[in-house]
């Protein structure tokens, strides 16, 4: 009998671990890594946009002409002196014509991306393995309030696959896909964005431990964040956000936990160019909080996780974005995050620790 309890001991240490990024219990909401990837695409993009927007690199329609009489577009030359023939304006005291503002950036902006990510998590005797993939498509309206504020909308699909192997020789895999939808209000500085995250998870294991491992999930995040640029295009960003996380069974099926994130920290960084590149480079960090949960979520479809208020982390990045020409970018990026979830009479106290990478690329038109 022996064997067998430390062997099903395994068995749950595994799904426990696991359950941190497909089902989500409710009291390890935050580390799922499938929805933390989607949350990295799409504050890359709503930076990308921003970027366009603020630092003109949209790019006027072609067969856009403009004239004024300011002295830069004569040179600051005399047409008539060229000729020895005197000014006739000149007696008549010639008023230059103001210059004409500039055309405004295109109304609409438009956008692709296509985003690879790996991760590995660990804990005491697990290790758990994340590949993800991940599209979208991004559409900005330019003037909605003013001249120069904009209005985006993300759409993501994203695939995750995940494998977990424990002393013992325990092992899960599990499949979570998921679609996410995100509207973006730019104006300036200022930025705030909310985003709806639905994730479906199938999981299976060497090691029969009750029902099925399907579950689904919803996750609503709204973020709030503003930038402050400085000389030589450095500029940073602190931002503050929540997330509320619902778990459920197999395709919404019954609700089994919720629980609510706080999150805050700071996003800084600056460009520079390297082989007449536009090259940017930047770091984040970030710190989370879960500050209420309730029920208990499901692991395997049996295996009940105790909900744990104050499950806290941290999540850092270093991140380095290139524009190879106005319309084509791409970046890469590391970065890695801690999941603690405080000692309770039914749960020890846990530490994971997740690492990984991220590269994409992006085409705007």
């Amino acid at each position: 009998m022996r064997p067998g309890i430390f062997r099903h001991g395994f068995a749950f240490a595994v799904l426990a671990l696991l359950s941190l990024f497909t089902t989500r219990p409710a009291s390890a909401q935050s580390a799922n890594i499938p929805r933390e990837v989607v949350t990295n695409v799409i504050q890359n993009i709503i930076q990308n946009v921003r970027d366009q927007i603020q630092h003109r690199r949209v790019i006027a329609p072609p067969g856009t002409l403009r004239f004024s009489g300011e002295e830069s577009d004569f040179d600051r030359r005399d047409p008539f002196a060229s000729r020895g023939v005197s000014n006739p304006f000149g007696a008549l005291a010639y008023a230059k014509a103001p210059a004409l503002a500039a055309p405004p950036p295109a109304a609409w902006l438009y956008g692709a991306n296509l985003v690879g990510s790996g991760d590995r998590a660990q804990a005491t005797g697990v290790e758990v393995s994340v590949a993800t993939v991940t599209g979208a498509v991004d559409v900005t309206k330019i003037g909605i309030f003013t001249a120069t504020d904009a209005l985006t909308f993300i759409g993501t699909g994203s695939h995750s696959w995940s494998h977990s192997f424990a002393n013992g020789g325990v092992t899960a895999d599990g499949s979570i896909p998921s679609t996410s939808g995100t509207l973006s209000y730019i104006n300036g500085g200022f930025s705030a964005d909310f985003t709806a995250l639905a994730s479906w998870t199938h999981t299976t294991t060497n090691l029969a431990v009750g029902a099925s491992g399907d579950g689904s999930g919803m996750a609503y995040t709204w973020n709030g964040q503003y930038r402050f640029d400085f000389p030589y295009t450095v500029w940073i960003e602190p931002t503050v956000g929540v997330t509320y996380s619902e778990s459920y069974t197999a395709n919404f099926g019954s609700k089994t936990g919720d629980s609510t994130e706080f999150h805050g920290g700071t996003r800084a960084g600056f460009e520079t160019k390297w082989l007449g590149f536009t090259v940017q480079p930047s770091i984040s960090g970030q710190y989370y909080r879960i500050v209420d949960s309730s029920g208990a979520g499901v692991i395997g479809g049996t295996v009940p996780v105790a909900t744990a208020i104050g499950t806290y982390g941290y999540r850092g990045s270093g991140k380095i974005n290139v524009l190879w020409t106005p319309q084509l970018s791409s970046f890469l990026e590391v970065h890695g995050s801690s999941i603690t979830v405080p000692s309770s009479p039914a749960v020890n106290s846990l530490g994971t620790s997740i690492v990984g990478t991220q590269a994409g690329l992006r085409y705007t038109w």
